[in-house]
């Protein structure tokens, strides 16, 4: 039965995709197809075994451009897949694509039950709905945005140093933002990292001469960079393309317009006293970062590894990995990704200097991200350097000793080790600064408290502008933080160069004849697009900001006298969706 306000007017074409079998072996198809025929606004009802393919886009392009009908469902996988490349073919005939809809007939029905009556049957209540959707549809437009040719980019670390350099080398204007009043980050305090222990002077110098790493005289002697140190954000308001940003500096506050920002504020490392088991107050238990310190300290003195109670030359150092990571109860459930590597590696450069010292290494399981990891750990092996698998229960002290309490997980032996050091693997977690900026910013944090990955599908402007770099999104080690800032950099160039974009027409729009200005939209809206304004009657009436607005909908629930509607999820777009699903059949 057809819905008398569907206008005649309006036709429709059906496509249903087959996706190779992994739909059409578990859906009746024969019966899909022929339960939507008897709709009178279906001109168009076909069959293709992948649409998504380049066959399957030349064919839906070629059936858009008979001009046969004006709207275009298409029965297939989740539109979060592939709907931007399926829509691109019906646009580039022609078709307003704000007048296509895509039914998800395979995650929602093939792929979640067994039974093929049933998966169809549920098939045909979701394409039917689609369909009712799809003929109350209206075209929209893009919006323009005009983007502000500068950049920001906050975060001194080596990601930040590299997306900073990167789009300043492309001729944009780009503000460094360092809370600290150093560049460089935790990179630049070390003297070793996973590959290049082996590559020679580099290895008794430090990380930042090194080839991988961006160089600080790059970064300050470029004309289009520039610096502010002891400095972070307190305030960042507006959408893509311009955003005012507020800075807190030594000399006060200082405001910014940017276009595009990188995110880039790393992680911090893991406080281990909140292990009270591994005695951190003991002046032989120390961190991996902190031994690093000694290592060059001590390189430029005696030259002699010292421990710092008494002075001494260990005889036996241990190193305890996983501190603070894969720990739900007292730290994080995470791996930190960099702790073996770079434990192996300290461990390493210790026999390459006292041969005779004994080194062991206790984890839970060895984890290296990076090709040469298995090399690397063997050669390890051949200098002497013991692993012993299991988690430290406990560091005593006992004398001029340590005393580790643990279990080898191989032998299925409780042990404990004598040791005169003790190298806690402190591993990585997010920042505090970074969960404010997601909150200004309106970032989703994942479980881990880091900010969750943007899919790398996302156009620049679906990411409004906004790009992460380094370990901001999770630990990542130096070459994948750099490699990492060069894709976020690249993203932002992208759009820089385009000096104006679109963005999706999607938004929230007010109807001022119903608006009694409550401020419901206003209290509800965590973008703040929706403002209270005075009209020239003195009336105050809610205003949407489109480069803000999300489409999220907020406003319109909370709205009491239905003032706000978002655009392509109009009443009239959803009801007839839900009374079709209802009914089960084409309205």
């Amino acid at each position: 039965m057809t819905n008398k306000k569907f206008t005649d007017s309006k036709k429709v074409g059906v496509f249903v995709c087959g996706c190779r079998g992994e739909i059409s072996d578990k859906i009746d198809m024969d019966s899909l197809l022929e339960f939507i025929k008897s709709d009178p606004h279906i001109s168009v009802i076909k069959m293709h075994e992948a649409i998504c393919s380049r066959a399957g886009q030349e064919f839906l392009l070629e059936e858009c451009k008979k001009g046969e009908f004006d709207h275009v469902v298409v029965a297939a996988c989740t539109p979060k897949t592939y709907e931007t490349i399926i829509r691109k073919a019906v646009e580039d005939a022609g078709i307003n694509k704000y007048l296509y809809e895509q039914a998800n007939i395979r995650e929602q029905c093939a792929w979640i039950l067994d039974d093929k009556d049933e998966a169809t049957k549920k098939a045909k209540i979701i394409l039917a709905s689609s369909i009712a959707r799809a003929i109350n549809l209206e075209p929209l437009e893009d919006i323009d945005v005009e983007i502000t040719p500068e950049a920001l980019v906050i975060g001194g670390g080596i990601a930040g140093l590299q997306a900073a350099l990167d789009i300043a080398n492309a001729g944009f204007k780009t503000y460094l933002i360092e809370k600290t009043d150093k560049l460089g980050g935790r990179a630049y305090e070390l003297s070793m990292t996973f590959p290049t222990h082996n590559c020679g002077i580099c290895c008794i110098q430090s990380c930042k001469t090194c080839v991988l790493t961006p160089k600080l005289e790059d970064v300050t002697r470029n004309p289009n960079l520039e610096i502010i140190l002891n400095s972070e954000v307190i305030d960042i308001k507006g959408g893509i393309g311009s955003r005012d940003v507020t800075l807190q500096t030594r000399e006060g506050e200082r405001k910014l317009n940017v276009g595009v920002i990188i995110l880039a504020t790393g992680s911090q490392i893991f406080d281990p006293s909140k292990i009270p088991e591994y005695n951190y107050d003991d002046p032989d238990v120390i961190t991996s970062i902190e031994f690093e310190r000694m290592i060059i300290d001590q390189r430029k003195q005696s030259g002699a590894l010292q421990r710092p109670s008494d002075g001494k030359v260990p005889k036996t150092v241990n190193f305890i990995q996983c501190v603070g990571s894969r720990d739900e109860v007292k730290g994080n459930p995470h791996c930190s990704l960099v702790c073996c590597t770079y434990a192996i590696g300290q461990a390493m450069e210790i026999k390459r200097r006292y041969p005779d010292m004994n080194v062991y290494i206790h984890y839970i399981d060895l984890r290296g991200p990076y090709r040469g990891f298995e090399e690397f750990y063997e050669d390890s092996k051949k200098m002497g350097i013991k692993f012993i698998r299991g988690r430290v229960a406990e560091v005593l002290r006992d004398g001029e000793k340590l005393v580790l309490k643990s279990t080898d997980l191989d032998l299925g032996n409780p042990i404990e080790i004598e040791s005169d050091l003790v190298i806690l693997s402190v591993g990585q977690e997010a920042r505090e600064a970074s969960t404010k900026l997601a909150e200004m910013l309106h970032l989703a944090l994942d479980v881990d408290g880091f900010i969750k990955y943007f899919n790398p599908m996302l156009t620049p402007e679906e990411r409004r502008g906004i790009f992460l770099a380094g370990c901001v999104q999770g630990p990542k080690g130096i070459r994948y933080s750099i490699e990492d800032a060069k894709l976020a950099a690249n993203n932002a160039i992208t759009l820089l160069q385009k000096h104006n974009t679109k963005i999706d027409g999607k938004i929230a729009v007010v109807d001022e004849k119903k608006c009694i200005g409550c401020g419901k939209c206003e209290e509800g809206c965590e973008f703040k697009a929706a403002l209270l304004k005075e009209t020239e009657d003195g009336r105050l009436v809610s205003s949407v900001d489109p480069l803000k607005c999300q489409g999220c909908g907020a406003c319109s629930a909370g709205c009491c006298n239905k003032a706000i509607t978002i655009k392509h999820y109009k009443r009239e777009q959803i009801i007839p969706l839900i009374e079709a699903a209802i009914r089960g059949v084409v309205v």
